[in-house]
């Protein structure tokens, strides 16, 4: 049911469920998937009234108590000299010889203070290269004498709380609009998306932004979608934005406490801010969420033209549009290429690995172009799933090995060139001698196994679990171990059900002989509820699920029914072995 060169974006708001799914489909092809839990919000964005609560000077950091149980992180650079108890006048002198310099965005730079997370989580490429200047104020002052403690601010949360770190904050305020992008107090004028390359736009952008009057010590910068937009649309944009900073400010002033002021938009309303236009219709399932759809169009884009309507069907509407197969496909680590060759995808703690396979794909002249021609296929693939499944941190790229000098170059651009609209901050390395590329991207969201997936009670996060043939060879062996131990005795073996039906229908004859041989009985349970490298052998009829024991411990408990221990059975078996020999040898 596609509807073929269209651009749709389909919000799910299922009333059974409290998830909230978007995506957006170009050609029939997810290429921006997003999803959001309402007891899960997203917290990058929000703006708290917070206490500085401890200094730490060996950090050059300070943490603070926002109104959560843990303490958020406050870096040194990331204070804003509004904030340090020093004299007016220095504070002025220092404003003034920053604003001289040269810090707004010209072709590929842009605010010189927009380093938070949340302000590139959006747009780092739309706000610039996200360079961070080196500021001689940091460098003139000491943390402890300009920050106290107690002292009160105003900080965004940039980094969500994450295993045992905790949330990590700016002071540099950024509100992200349709059309611009506003920062109160930055030290930086702003400037022009650099994914805006026509030089005419820019140089109109850029007039329109010289003619816009911004309070002191504030920045703006141009979003990529506001290219070709009047200087009505924007101005429009930058007052709505200015009028929310103000409403900030004033509740800011009246709370004394740590408590949240403002809360960042949710996934719906960010989704039709960044990702809509004249050529993508939305198409909402659930009336709640179509209903804050109609009013966010209302309020904040009365001057765009926003095409939506309610999806009434009875089929799901992923379902419907061909979506779900699609994002079903992001839990799977093998992506298919449609020339046959396909990537490997896998998560490790410390980076993310990509290799690239030829598979079944052939038809080229020699191996070289084969090769060539499979790393050019998986370039778009991999700049698309990473952004889907929300890869970060370090991406190694296994590709094919390429003897020509000049494909390994066209390959770099080419993944260079396809990372181009990605909204998080990449930084690229060359393919070296073993075929491997390496490359940084930043950290905007959870992966989609971080938030939908746990570790599997089986594996143990592993990802593989032993064999049948491993398992019973190691449960063979203990047996043999305790049989001889324990002669004449019964025991009882308690396993998966795979493991008893593979010894029923492989080592049978072994189980024989171990009984032979030690004159020992052995009774087999099956459980399903046991893990598969999970088993339990005992002596006697009294197995306690309580005593379960994993196979990689390789361990065996012996108790007898009466309660004696093993070690007296020991050593009154080996007793009684030895006197029968020194009898049998004085005879």
């Amino acid at each position: 049911m596609a509807n073929s060169g269209k651009r749709l974006l389909l919000i799910e708001n299922s009333i059974c469920s409290d998830e909230v799914r978007v995506a957006l489909s170009v050609d029939n092809k997810v290429v921006e998937f997003e999803q959001e839990f309402k007891e899960r919000r997203q917290l990058r964005g929000n703006i708290h009234v917070a206490h500085v609560k401890r200094i730490e000077p060996s950090l050059q950091a300070v943490f603070i108590e926002y109104g959560k149980n843990k303490q958020g992180f406050l870096s040194f650079s990331e204070i804003s000299p509004d904030y340090f108890n020093i004299p007016e006048k220095e504070r002025e002198i220092f404003f003034e010889g920053y604003s001289n310099d040269d810090c707004t965005e010209d072709g590929n730079n842009a605010s010189a203070n927009v380093s938070a997370d949340y302000a590139t989580s959006k747009n780092v490429n739309e706000s610039g290269s996200g360079f961070v200047r080196e500021v001689s104020l940091y460098k003139r002052y000491k943390l402890q004498d300009v920050i106290s403690v107690n002292q009160k601010m105003l900080v965004q949360l940039t980094k969500e709380e994450r295993g045992n770190k905790g949330a990590s904050f700016t002071t540099y305020i950024t509100l992200v609009g349709r059309y611009c992008v506003f920062m109160p107090n930055s030290i930086s004028k702003g400037g022009v998306s650099r994914r805006i390359e026509d030089v005419n736009v820019r140089k109109q952008l850029k007039d329109i932004l010289n003619s816009i009057d911004l309070p002191k010590r504030s920045g703006l910068i141009i979003r990529t979608v506001g290219s070709g937009k009047s200087k009505k649309e924007i101005e429009q944009d930058y007052n709505y934005l200015s009028s929310l900073w103000q409403n900030i400010q004033e509740n800011a002033s009246s709370v004394n406490v740590p408590s949240l002021i403002y809360n960042e938009a949710d996934l719906i309303m960010r989704s039709i801010r960044d990702f809509c236009g004249n050529d993508i219709e939305v198409i909402v399932s659930g009336k709640e969420a179509f209903e804050a759809v109609k009013q966010y169009a209302k309020n904040a884009l009365r001057s765009s033209k926003l095409r939506y309507r309610l999806y009434r069907g009875f089929v799901p509407i992923f379902t419907y549009y061909g979506i779900e197969d699609q994002i079903s496909e992001l839990y799977s680590n093998r992506v298919k290429l449609p020339s046959g060759g396909s990537l490997i995808i896998t998560l490790t703690e410390a980076f993310v690995s990509i290799d690239v396979n030829s598979g079944k794909m052939t038809g080229e002249d020699s191996i070289e172009e084969t090769a060539y021609r499979t790393n050019m296929e998986a370039v778009p693939e991999i700049s698309r799933q990473v952004n889907l499944r929300g890869l970060s941190g370090l991406i190694v790229v296994d590709f094919i090995d390429m003897l020509k000098y000049q494909y390994c170059r066209a390959v770099e651009s080419a993944i260079r060139q396809a990372f181009k609209d990605d909204k998080a901050r990449v930084q690229f390395s060359y393919i070296n001698d073993f075929g491997l590329m390496v490359f940084s991207r930043q950290r905007i969201k959870p992966n989609i196994q971080e938030i939908n997936t746990t570790e599997c009670l089986h594996c143990k996060g592993i990802g593989k679990v032993k064999s049948n043939e491993v398992i019973v060879a190691s449960i063979l062996r203990d047996l043999q171990h305790v049989a001889s131990r324990n002669r004449n005795r019964s025991f009882d073996l308690l396993a998966h059900g795979t493991v008893i039906a593979h010894i029923f229908n492989n080592k049978r004859s072994t189980v024989s002989t171990i009984e032979k041989e030690f004159n020992i009985k052995l009774n087999v349970s099956a459980d399903d509820n046991l893990d598969v490298d999970t088993f339990v052998l005992k002596r006697g009829d009294d197995v306690s699920s309580s005593d379960y024991k994993p196979l990689q411990n390789s361990g065996y408990k012996i108790e007898g029914s009466s309660g004696e221990k093993a070690d007296n059975l020991q050593g009154s078996f080996w007793l009684t072995k030895w006197l029968s020999r020194l009898l049998s040898s004085n005879n």
